[in-house]
């Protein structure tokens, strides 16, 4: 019997086929003795731990160190090649059996051995079926997912969001070249805060308003000053993507496809996972992308004249950043007009707009060219939340002297610095608003007798520089296009009482200069996705969350089994209830039996302890779901996890089966979303939250952004019925108007949409939602039209739904055989974990096939494990019953927020 090993670099051909003749790199040297037993294993996922899958490989193999064998691997042997060619790299390959069988995966070369420089033999592994794209993902994060171009460039605000709801199921998405996301309902502790109470925030801009110039601001200023009237802008609305596409496109990222019968029903289609935190993952790279930094420099020639004593001229130089001049007409009963009225012309009544130039502003950080000296402003480049930092300025008055020969004392005048915005769209000219200030009081004095602050046409009074308080204010929201200037302003503060003396005009001049160290920021906060925001997919998923463990996750929700055909590069996923095909599609191996050698059988109730628990992974940041599970359920920290007390034949001690990636949700009637308490009765929705509060207050902690990731099935709630529905949520789209989202009805007045997004792991007022919590749970069906309930019937949860079958079989039978089968290469090949074995009128399922070897004709050890075919049975009676109680675990508790609202 030959064997073959061929070295692979694919190739495809026009129908996306591999081109096998034109993929060979290579054929390896092997040799044929006892250095070479390729010895292959093939096994099925184990029991004890429920996220592996099959996997295919061998022990480890020696072959010849030939030229031809050195030339393929890249003389990888030479440690002056290693950095090109990593020895740890596997190998896409393909063993070859007589020329008619073939295996496919990947070769991995553990060591190479030899004397002196020369090379004797390479140890190789082979890794076939699940073990080629699980080393594929072996280091891949989910932030690595390649998304494609419709995930890039995401808008984050009303219409995408609103736009999302149109999918039903991720075809729905995919088909209209959209993002594979939805924005459901859900709570992440406060909605719309500082806006209108019990709403969720979902704001218009002021395009849509009658505002004059109003353009894309959410929040902001009109062209008299006064403000828009709209909360802050809150991001209450976070992504959901569908299962389905996510896993699609991390077995595409390693080049293989899925064939899944379960994958394609109406059910997992709808299945979402919350992004729950929403947040970017490149903070630093966004932080230099639209923050501004720079410190001032003092080069500008600065200059007022005044005059000493007896009217002798005093002219006052300074190397500075600006030297506004206030005119000769500032009078004391201008009030504010010179401290926060509109810029004007040098001379001319207003504060005075500080030039941004080279010669005064050294820009240390503008990646987006966002100052436009030009224009002596800062353009902001994206919607959010932003940080200003204003210091080192100082400031003194050059020179003020008064109108006429009668001296009038200033005994107090203030100097500030303003920072102004514009709201973008508004009026250039008439549309800037102060929002922070600079300012500190001053005692002006005579040039030559500084214990007097008269003055007259004759005589004028200074101060001396004085240190500008910084500002340092977070949290400045901005809209992308709003520009950002800086005026000095002066007003007089005090005068000295005087009343046989008018005050006429004053001319005015101030010094504005920089310490040694000053700085003028813009900066964004730069960590979360904020209303209004452009984002990428894959730029907001977290770093830290593995592809595997995201396939894992799924896999242990629904009990998948997962076969890989190498040779078309598909792995075939199903749950295990379906994965094993009827007993009519059963081999027959009685006459393969080698009853040479011994039969052994295992009992697994060994493995299984008397306590059985299925699990969603503690999130220590959900105080809800953590509370609920230690009053609820058990201690364990979960939404209705599944428990059972297996009989005494079973160990004493705890089985726990935890999913390795999603925890579990709570879900409610979440009346923070109705601003109408005659709307209580609403939809079920997910909340997470930080605190343990009631779903029936208003109350709600601020938004967590350290949850772990949720599974939920979308539901595009959208019935007909005759009249406005009480499924509803009301939004804030601007200063005072609520838009209801309902499910159905169109026409309503105030009505914003009639869908409803709902994303929920339990909707009690559905039996036809999956119960997605691995514990049972009562549920019902709501009657749109007639908006009448029905009885509480038994929904089962992932165990019932998945497990059952499987952990019964192992209770019933808990039968691991170890037997001998003479195995050929094409029983091989043609390995079909999905195929029942039949043995002496007993039906089988393969765990796993141990060290066959094609060059031998020897029987092969093979571990099986008893199948026998499950009745049906009805769902067992959740931990609480529908009147929100306790079913026969403990005392019935009453709870504040029990009112099926669970």
């Amino acid at each position: 019997m030959s064997v073959k090993i061929e070295i692979l670099d694919y190739k495809y051909d026009a129908s996306n086929a591999i081109d096998w003749d034109n993929s060979v790199v290579g054929e390896l040297d092997i040799t044929d003795h006892s250095d070479f037993p390729l010895a292959m294993t093939f096994q099925i996922s184990d029991f004890k731990d429920l996220t592996s899958t099959t996997g295919d490989y061998s022990k480890t193999f020696k072959i010849p160190a030939t030229k031809n064998n050195n030339k393929i691997f890249k003389h990888l042997y030479n440690p002056n090649s290693i950095s090109e060619n990593k020895i740890t790299d596997k190998k896409s390959c393909r063993i070859l059996v007589n020329n008619l069988y073939s295996l496919v995966g990947l070769l991995k070369v553990n060591a190479v051995g030899g004397y002196g420089e020369t090379p004797s033999y390479y140890d190789c592994v082979f890794f076939g079926s699940n073990l080629g794209w699980g080393a594929g993902l072996q280091d891949k994060y989910m932030d690595a997912i390649d998304w494609g171009n419709d995930s890039k460039n995401l808008t984050y605000n009303k219409a995408s969001i609103m736009a999302t709801w149109q999918h039903a199921d991720c075809d729905d998405a995919s088909s209209a070249s959209d993002a594979p996301i939805v924005y459901p309902i859900t709570s992440y502790g406060v909605y719309n805060e500082g806006g209108q109470a019990r709403t969720i925030q979902l704001l218009d801009t002021a395009s849509t308003q009658p505002i004059a110039n109003g353009s894309t601001g959410y929040y902001g200023f009109n062209d008299t000053g006064i403000d828009y009237g709209t909360p802050l802008p809150s991001a209450d609305w976070r992504p959901s993507v569908f299962v389905k596409s996510t896993l699609e496109n991390i077995f595409n990222g390693v080049g293989y496809k899925i064939s899944s019968n379960f994958m394609n029903t109406d059910m997992f289609k709808k299945l979402v996972w919350l992004l729950p935190n929403f947040k970017y993952n490149n903070p630093d790279e966004r932080y230099d992308e639209y923050s501004v930094e720079s410190n001032f420099k003092n080069g500008e020639s600065l200059s007022a004249t005044g005059y000493a004593q007896g009217g002798v001229t005093s002219t006052v130089t300074d190397s500075g950043v600006f030297d506004p001049n206030f005119g000769s007409s500032v009078t004391y009963n201008d009030g504010n007009d010179n401290y926060i009225g509109n810029p004007t012309a040098q001379g001319s009544q207003g504060t005075k707009l500080i030039p941004l130039t080279t010669l005064n502003l050294n820009v240390t950080l503008d990646n987006g060219s966002y100052v436009d000296m030009s224009n002596d402003y800062i353009t902001i480049g994206e919607y959010g939340y932003y940080n200003l930092k204003l210091s080192g300025l100082q400031s003194r008055l050059a020179n003020m002297k008064k109108g006429g020969s009668q001296q009038r004392g200033a005994s107090k005048v203030k100097l500030c610095i303003n920072i102004d915005v514009l709201t973008v769209g508004q009026s250039i000219t008439t549309g800037w608003k102060t929002i922070e200030r600079s300012e500190i009081e001053q005692k002006p004095f005579k040039v030559l007798y500084p214990n007097s602050s008269k003055t007259n046409s004759s005589n004028s009074v200074i101060t001396n520089y004085k240190v500008m308080p910084s500002v340092n204010k977070d949290n400045f929201w901005f809209n992308k296009g709003d520009k950002i200037r800086l005026t000095a302003g002066f007003k007089f503060q005090q005068m000295i009482s005087d009343s046989s003396v008018n005050i006429q005009n004053f001319i005015i001049n101030t010094f504005i200069r920089s310490s040694s160290s000053s700085t003028f920021d813009i900066t964004l906060k730069p960590e979360k996705v904020e209303y209004g925001q452009t984002y990428d997919l894959d730029k907001v998923m977290n770093k830290d969350y593995k592809q595997t463990d995201f396939v894992k996750g799924i896999a242990h929700a629904f009990n998948l089994q997962m076969t890989t055909d190498e040779s078309t590069r598909t792995v075939n996923i199903e749950p295990f209830n379906s994965f094993y095909k009827p007993f009519g599609s059963a081999i027959d191996w009685t006459y393969k039996l080698d009853r040479s050698k011994e039969i052994s059988d295992k009992w697994l109730e060994n493995d299984l302890k008397r306590t059985l628990v299925f699990k969603y992974k503690s999130d220590g940041k959900d105080a809800k779901v953590k509370i609920r599970g230690e009053k609820y359920f058990f201690g364990i920290e979960d939404e209705f996890p599944y428990r059972e007390i297996l009989p005494d034949t079973f160990e004493k001690g705890d089985s726990t089966f935890e999913n390795p990636f999603f925890a579990g949700t709570y879900n409610a009637k979440d009346t923070d979303t109705i601003s109408n308490s005659s709307f209580n009765d609403t939809a079920f929705s997910a909340c997470l939250w930080t605190e343990n509060v009631s779903s029936n207050d208003e109350g709600r902690p601020d938004k967590g952004y350290e949850f772990l990731p949720r599974l939920l099935y979308w539901n595009k709630y959208s019935p007909n019925p005759s009249n406005l529905n009480s499924k509803r949520a009301f939004t804030q789209t601007w200063s005072n108007y609520a838009g209801i989202v309902s499910a159905g009805v169109t026409g309503s007045s105030g009505l914003l949409s009639d869908i409803y997004p709902q994303a929920t792991m339990i909707n009690e007022d559905s039996t036809t939602s999956p119960v997605l919590s691995y514990g049972n749970v009562y549920v019902r069906d709501y009657d749109d039209v007639n908006k009448t309930y029905s009885s509480y019937v038994v929904g089962k949860g992932l165990y019932d739904t998945y497990y059952k079958d499987s952990i019964e079989m192992l209770k019933e039978n808990p039968r691991m055989r170890t037997s001998y089968i003479a195995l050929k290469i094409s029983d091989i090949v043609n390995l079909d974990f999905t195929k029942l074995v039949y043995i002496d009128g007993v039906y089988w399922r393969i765990n796993k096939i141990i060290d066959f070897m094609p060059n031998k004709n020897e029987s092969t050890k093979v571990e099986l494990i008893q199948f026998t075919q499950q009745s049906a049975f009805s769902g067992s009676a959740p931990m609480i019953n529908s009147s929100g109680g306790l079913n026969n675990w403990q005392d019935v508790i009453a709870d504040d927020d029990f009112d099926l609202a669970l």
